[in-house]
Formats: C-alpha cells, sequence, structure tokens
C-alpha cells in the first residue's frame, strides 16, 4: 500500500541522491549515462572546485566562466553520440571563443576525438577533454571533499525523517515504530557496466538455444581447448585516469 507521504519521500530521495552522487567520484561509463544537463552540471560544479566562477548558468549549452583574470568557453558533446568529436565541432568552438573575447576553450566529452579534430585543436587555442581526462579532472577537483556515508529518508507512512547510512542495508524504524527500508544503493552511484550484466539502453537479451545446440556447442568448445593449451593471458591493469596532464591547469 502506498503510503500518504510517498511523494514527498520520493522528492526527499531525488535530492538525497543527486547530493551524494554530487559528492561521488563517477566512474567513465556513469558519466556516459547523464543527460547534458546533469553532465553540463558535474563539469560546471568541478570548476568552481577549481577556482573557477562561472559567468553563465550551469544548464546553459556552453560555459562561460573566468579564473585568475582568463575567460574561457566549454562546450560539450552529444551525450547520446558514440561517435568520436569532428573538426567541425572543434572550428565552432574556436568562433566561439574568439566572438566571447575568451583566452581558450575546452571541448568536453565522454567517448574521444577524430585524428582531424585533434590536428585542429593543436594549431587553436582549444583543450580536448575525453572521458578520461574528465574523470581524473572530477577526481583532482574532489580530493579534500568527505565522501558521503548517510542520506535522510522520509517514511511513507507518518512522515517522520530517518538517517540511513549508505553502508547498511536494514530497515530503520521512524519515531513512530514505522520500518524505513533504505531507498537507495551504495552501488547505484556507480552506475555502469557490471560482471554477469549489462546496464546499456539498448542491451537485448540474448535468445534461447536448445539442448542439441548447447551439446554441439560444448563438445567443440572441449575439442578445441585440447588442442589449444595456452597459457591464460595476463589480467589487464585497470585505467589510470589519473595519467596525462590536466586539461583544466592554469
Amino acid at each position: 500500500m502506498t503510503g500518504r507521504f510517498a511523494h514527498d519521500a520520493e522528492f526527499l530521495r531525488q535530492q538525497e541522491f543527486e547530493r551524494m552522487a554530487a559528492a561521488t567520484v563517477p566512474t567513465l561509463e556513469s558519466l556516459r549515462f547523464l543527460n547534458p544537463t546533469q553532465l553540463r552540471a558535474r563539469v560546471a560544479g568541478m570548476l568552481e572546485r577549481r577556482g573557477y566562477q562561472l559567468l553563465t548558468p550551469e544548464t546553459a549549452n556552453n560555459l562561460l566562466a573566468i579564473k585568475d583574470g582568463e575567460k574561457c568557453v566549454v562546450a560539450f558533446a552529444s551525450t547520446s553520440d558514440p561517435a568520436p568529436v569532428q573538426a567541425n565541432h572543434m572550428i565552432e568552438l574556436h568562433r566561439v571563443v574568439t566572438d566571447t573575447n575568451a583566452a581558450k576553450g575546452f571541448y568536453v566529452t565522454t567517448r574521444g576525438f577524430s585524428r582531424d579534430a585533434e590536428a585542429y585543436a593543436k594549431t587553436a587555442p582549444l583543450n580536448m577533454v575525453d572521458g578520461p581526462k574528465l574523470v581524473a579532472s572530477i577526481k583532482r577537483s574532489m580530493e579534500d571533499l568527505p565522501a558521503p556515508d548517510s542520506y535522510k529518508t522520509m517514511c511513507r507512512q507518518c512522515g517522520e525523517i530517518v538517517t540511513h547510512r549508505l553502508d547498511r542495508t536494514e530497515a530503520i524504524a521512524c519515531k513512530s515504530g514505522h520500518p524505513v527500508a533504505p531507498p537507495i544503493a551504495l552501488a547505484a552511484l556507480d552506475v555502469g557496466a557490471r560482471p554477469g550484466g549489462s546496464t546499456s539502453r539498448a542491451y537485448e537479451p540474448p535468445r534461447h538455444y536448445t539442448r542439441r545446440e548447447i551439446n554441439a556447442h560444448n563438445a567443440k568448445y572441449a575439442a578445441r581447448k585440447k588442442k589449444e593449451r595456452k597459457p591464460a593471458a595476463p589480467k589487464e591493469p585497470a585505467p589510470d585516469y589519473d595519467a596525462g596532464p590536466d586539461p583544466f591547469a592554469c
């Protein structure tokens, strides 16, 4: 049964989730799941923590910021387009930089850049910020911030507020004795690919195979493995997003 305070409780849950997500270093996969407004907000928060002053709303298509008297423009690639950024986007950013009397421009994408785009940026006052560089920049800006460990939840029956911890999964009784289950899971703050599953919006479950198809496949696989007997490949190290120069350093 839905409680009388369900609407207010859901509104508080969303507020608390956004607060904790903004204070958590994102993964590259989680950044790729953000919509354009959410991505701009993450970058705007990172810039402010790095000492930049925003001259435009964080929801603007292009962010205009200033630091140490130097104005810059921050442009964004489409979050729904997996293709690398092309040279025409860099040319457009260059035009905006000159039109706004800025000193330089940053082009932010959660993906990558084409070779033509890289070639153009090297001969213009433009900095390219791909997915790994963006994760590293956000991480640097959050080094001195305390990690969130608790959040507020509203009882959906009486409206009382209780405090949950991210490392606990047990329900907590409100002052009226109603059990209030934690509505936020720690793993939800780290959206991305998971072993044994997919969170892709385009994910389709595999088709079901017959027992005969499975047995035939297993027999072929076993025969092939007997011939190969190759040593297992070494496990690849986790990506180091801190490697490389800081694109937002003055």
